[in-house]
């Protein structure tokens, strides 16, 4: 009895297609904005930055303040204490130590806890109970590849806790807030803008507005009584808006796809700023930065 007897099916051959690559709206999208040259040696290639502190105290934000959302609710409503936000603390950083992403300094661990121990006892109480979801991950088809993203915190409105079009969206930041004539905000916006167009996709609107958090305006002086003016951001949503956002970082996936089939990262046109230059391990072979970085001849003695 021949093969073909037993299986006389005939099923036509299917042209072969590419798989679409997905790319995240921050490690990647963001990333390859902020520095193509960077992006491509870590988020790409895979190497492991020699410090990876820049890392450390937005992993830590970020981590502690989702493991605060659900001590309150898991709790029944109790506000985590300082000592619940220490025993946090230290547990995400030994767990991101074991990663070699460590704290540049005792002081900064020091002041990254601090700011959360403040941002707990000013926002906890309104935030906290108003939290549908954290960590709410969302994802759109895009021509040329798939895009998704993280939201920190689906936030409810207290009145009509259902109703998606009077939801937030809110994204933690590690950093103090930019001036406003500075790009990294308006890439913060275009973040938050593609974060709504996710949400519409999923719920049919745009949600109500975005908050961004900028958490180290917490850290300087005495502890707050209420939110300092600079510590959030606000913005609504129009279509225009986000169509403009949606076909910039179309353009920036398309570049990225096209790095990665010429297997090549040129030096960003743009110098990223010191903050990111200072610790990236390929400053010293660098034309980004204004000023080059010295290489350090050899001691002869």
């Amino acid at each position: 009895m021949s093969i073909a007897s037993l299986y006389p099916f005939k099923v036509a051959l299917q042209p072969h297609t590419e798989a679409r690559p997905r790319f995240s709206l921050t490690s990647d999208i963001l990333s390859f904005r902020r520095c193509s040259k960077q992006y491509g040696a870590f988020g790409n290639d895979g190497f492991v930055a020699a410090r990876a502190t820049q890392a450390f105290f937005g992993s830590a934000v970020h981590q502690v303040l989702d493991l605060c959302h659900k001590h309150y609710a898991e709790s029944g409503g109790n506000l985590p204490t300082d000592s619940d936000i220490q025993g946090y603390f230290t547990e995400v950083q030994n767990a991101l130590r074991s990663h070699g992403i460590r704290a540049a300094s005792h002081s900064v661990a020091a002041l990254a806890c601090e700011v959360l121990k403040r941002f707990n006892k000013l926002e906890g109480p309104d935030l906290y109970p108003r939290v549908k979801d954290t960590e709410f991950r969302i994802e759109t088809e895009r021509p040329n590849y798939l895009l998704r993203g993280v939201v920190d915190v689906l936030a409810t409105d207290p009145n009509d806790s259902q109703n998606p079009a009077k939801m937030e969206i809110w994204d933690y930041k590690g950093s103090r807030a930019p001036k406003l004539s500075d790009p990294r905000l308006k890439e913060y916006k275009w973040q938050m803008t593609v974060y709504a167009e996710l949400f519409r996709k999923k719920h049919g609107v745009y949600p109500k507005q975005a908050v961004l958090y900028f958490l180290n305006e917490l850290a300087p002086g005495a502890q707050p009584t209420k939110r300092p003016l600079r510590a959030t951001h606000t913005l609504t949503f129009l279509p225009q808006d986000v169509q403009q956002a949606l076909k910039e970082f179309d353009t920036t996936a398309d570049e990225i796809i096209d790095c990665q089939e010429k297997r090549q990262w040129p030096d960003p046109a743009i110098p990223p700023g010191e903050e990111t230059c200072d610790i990236c391990d390929l400053r010293w072979n660098c034309k980004s930065p204004p000023t080059p970085y010295k290489r350090r001849l050899p001691i002869v003695t």
